[in-house]
């Protein structure tokens, strides 16, 4: 999504993390992105059956290694302890709970039932079982007590508070039995309890990790799936999870390194982690599982998001990925009117007792009319006819009808009008990604650095997104990407990466499902890719792209030649609606020669 900004002021990424937990450390050659995927569900013990949308894919310096930014503060920790890996238990020393409906009989120390509720106090473990009506399972425990609770069957229903509350205790492990389905739902509208904002199915205070190889599904009426205020960790499991608003969210950081994951967020993000309090906080790091976003406003939303490895597969009304800091997160609210669809956006800032959400003056989101390429916008303040309408707004052209340069290599600037923020980046070092997005596709308020995956992004359509969107530096060293979209705001990476990219402006748009092809000289597909969405723009960059090579970039009855004269080639209609030839000629940062 869009924000208004100050100069830019270009950073450089620089460091690498020495630690992983992907197992893939050495290169593999893949034909397809069904192969990478096929590779990473072997790795990781998950499963995908989704078919291949890019053919001919070769990535060989697929990376375990993520590259991190020199000047953030986020604090990226990797490690998984063994605690979070471990799903066995002693059942001598274990208490056991089984639920029915109303009552439950308890079996141990450590744990009472009283009037729907089951508080855990000691450290130990508890497994649970049956089905528990309107009430809670409630830790509260010593700030130094660990805590083991074990899913073996368990539905849990709430209708005015969270199913599972942990109040207090150092650190909690949910473990899903092998073998077994569970469930938890709340309501429509929560009573607090304590001075707790208490907004999650699964509401932790403390630390929480999920693992083990069982099913859970939640189902969240009021607003989040799981949050948590701490770390929360996911090392294993079958989880699937519908959500009002964020389906995960973890105050200090979401880390996953294995499991099958399906998010649904109707009115939030897939994942989300931001720290609005300690800047050392608020982050992503993916390094295995098969996670798949159905719906979101943003499927991954995090300060920093790092993934290694995996299976990511993400839609999102707004933006794919999105870095960026606590004080600058957005969710859009679409309302629709007779002429078209305008979008406003939402600034929300959560402190421990209370959300406020207030309306941005500065935020805007378009809605692109694809025959005439003209695009409106309605922010608070945007212009008007006397009769109310909204201006239409051409292609290349601001809010007050003003000259607009376009944005990085596909434009007339390497990300020139924003300000960049030190503290964000989103880092791919390895994995299989599609990203189907309305906003941008990837979106760092910072820099952006890819060593390695096969990515594929689908998406914006509207003229005021990019399917690649950075306002520091966008790096790449390595693997495999191709982003289709929108034109107006295209950007390609920078010309201080290390492998070859193309961005592509085709003279008119193409419908979706048309195949974008590129070939060297001797006819033959070094990668193609079937977009799921209206696009005029591609950047596409693979380690078969050479220097002084020349491809052939075919779509639909549209083609081009592209000769790779410098690290980033842009070719094309340019981002302000002219034809450009920029070729080898162009210098990032300088208007394209005619």
């Amino acid at each position: 999504m869009r924000k208004l900004k100050k100069v830019i002021a270009v950073i450089s990424i620089l460091g690498i993390v020495l630690t992983g937990c992907t197992t893939n450390t050495g290169s593999q050659t893949e034909s397809s992105i069904e192969n990478a995927a096929e590779s990473t569900t072997n790795s990781n013990n998950t499963s995908n059956t989704d078919g291949a949308e890019v053919n001919n894919i070769t990535d060989t310096d697929t990376a375990s290694e993520a590259i991190t930014l020199a000047s953030s503060e986020i604090l990226i920790e990797k490690e998984f302890t063994a605690r979070d890996l471990e799903v066995g238990y002693e059942e001598s020393t274990a208490s056991f709970i089984t639920f029915d409906n109303t009552q439950a009989e308890v079996t141990g120390s450590g744990a009472e039932y009283r009037n729907g509720t089951l508080t855990i106090t000691d450290e130990g473990t508890y497994v649970i079982s049956g089905d528990l009506s309107d009430g809670q399972v409630l830790v509260d425990a010593e700030d130094s007590d660990k805590i083991q609770i074990v899913f073996d069957g368990v539905s849990i229903t709430n209708s005015n508070n969270a199913p599972v509350y942990i109040k207090s205790a150092d650190k909690v492990f949910i473990t899903l039995k092998e073998g077994t389905l569970n469930s938890l739902t709340d309501g429509t509208e929560y009573v607090l309890i304590d001075d707790n904002n208490v907004d999650g199915v699964i509401y932790s205070k403390a630390d929480l990790t999920i693992n083990g190889s069982g099913a859970l599904t939640i189902t969240g009426n009021y607003k989040h799936g799981i949050a948590t205020k701490d770390d929360l960790v996911i090392t294993g499991g079958t989880i699937t999870i519908t959500a009002l608003k964020d389906a995960i969210n973890g105050k200090d950081s979401v880390k996953i390194k294995d499991g099958n994951i399906t998010l649904s967020a109707s009115s939030g993000n897939g994942i989300q982690s931001k720290n609005d309090e300690d800047p050392t906080k608020g982050y992503v790091y993916i390094c295995g599982g098969t996670i798949t976003v159905t719906d979101s406003q943003e499927g991954m939303e995090g300060t920093v998001i790092l993934i290694e490895d995996g299976f990511v597969d993400i839609t999102a009304k707004d933006d794919g990925l999105n870095a960026a800091n606590a004080s600058t997160s957005t969710s859009a609210q679409t309302q629709t009117t007779a002429s078209n669809t305008i979008t406003s956006l939402s600034t929300s800032t959560e402190t421990v007792n209370v959300e406020v959400e207030t309306i941005s003056t500065t935020g805007m989101e378009e809605d692109t009319d694809t025959t005439s390429g003209a695009t409106t916008r309605e922010p608070q303040d945007m212009p008007k006819e006397e009769d109310g309408t909204i201006f239409e707004i051409p292609q290349g052209q601001d809010a007050n009808g003003q000259t607009r340069p376009g944005r990085g290599q596909g434009g007339f600037g390497g990300g020139g009008e924003f300000e960049a923020d030190t503290n964000a980046y989103i880092s791919i070092s390895g994995g299989t990604i599609r990203i189907e997005a309305s906003g941008d596709g990837i979106d760092s308020n910072g820099s952006v650095a890819i060593s390695g995956g096969a990515i594929t992004v689908s998406g914006p359509v509207n003229n005021n997104n990019a399917g690649l969107d950075y306002n520091g530096t966008a790096d790449i060293t390595g693997g495999t990407i191709i982003v289709a979209g929108s034109s107006g705001m295209a950007q390609g990476f920078s010309d201080t990466s290390a492998q070859y990219s193309i961005l592509n402006n085709f003279e008119t748009s193409i419908a979706a499902g048309t195949e974008v092809t590129i070939k060297d000289t001797n006819g033959n597909v070094v990668v193609s890719f079937v977009p799921k969405k209206q696009y005029q723009s591609v950047v596409v960059s693979a380690p078969g792209l050479v220097k002084d090579g020349t491809y052939t970039i075919t779509a639909g009855d549209q083609s081009a030649e592209v000769t790779l004269s410098s690290i980033v080639t842009s070719n094309g209609q340019s981002a302000m609606g002219g034809r450009g030839n920029w070729g080898g000629d162009f210098t990032p940062g300088e208007k394209p020669k005619p």
